[in-house]
Order: C-alpha cells, then sequence, then structure tokens
C-alpha cells in the first residue's frame, strides 16, 4: 500500500470556510465516484486557530506505486476533465505539491493499549 499527498492552497478570492466547504461537500464526492483504482481518500482541514502555510491535505491510498502511476496517467485523460475543471473552482492549482510515500510506523499508541 502506498499513499499520496497533496497539499492544497485555496483559490484567491475564496474565504477559508468556502473552500473547505467546496472540497468536502462538492469535490470530494466527484474524486471518490470517478478515480480509478483509489483504496482511501482523507481530506485534512486545519484546526481552527493554528496557521498554516497551506489549507489543506488530500491523502490518497493506492494498492502500489503503479496503480498511482495510472491515476496520473488518467488525470490527463478526457475522462478525467470533469475532475481537474472542478479543481480550478476552488483549488490554487499551480501550487499543488505532491508526494508518495511508503509508511513506516514508529508509534501506534492504540496498538499499545491493545496489549
Amino acid at each position: 500500500m502506498v499513499k499520496s499527498f497533496t497539499f492544497l492552497k485555496k483559490k484567491a478570492g475564496l474565504t477559508q470556510e468556502e473552500f473547505l466547504r467546496y472540497w468536502k461537500e462538492k469535490h470530494g464526492p466527484l474524486a471518490a465516484r470517478v478515480v480509478p483504482g483509489l483504496r482511501k481518500y482523507i481530506q485534512y482541514h486545519p484546526v481552527p486557530g493554528f496557521e498554516s502555510e497551506i489549507d489543506g491535505i488530500v491523502e490518497l491510498w493506492w494498492d502500489n506505486p503503479e496503480s498511482h502511476r495510472s491515476f496520473l496517467t488518467w488525470r490527463q485523460s478526457e475522462e478525467a476533465k470533469i475532475l481537474r475543471e472542478d479543481e480550478e473552482k476552488f483549488i490554487d492549482t499551480s501550487q499543488m505539491v505532491r508526494f508518495l510515500g511508503e509508511e513506516y510506523i514508529i508509534v501506534d499508541d492504540e496498538a499499545k493499549a491493545s496489549h
């Protein structure tokens, strides 16, 4: 299992509340419906009162690096146009930063609590 993280900045002119509401209520369900090979989709919204240079993080789970590469190829397709156009409504896509990684758990408090 590999995970991709995309760091997002809201489009100029939107409030934080407008950005987060659109992302959660409109874009999230759209992505869940149309993205092929997606195993899990998680949105991270900022905790109120804590300043950040980014407005949100999306975490996507993939079976392997190849399924992520297939997604990136799909993103350039006509079929994915609906997703790209929707992103332009609320994300400053020029500032999107992607990261693909494997998880190495160092501390898992839940596992400790169950023993």
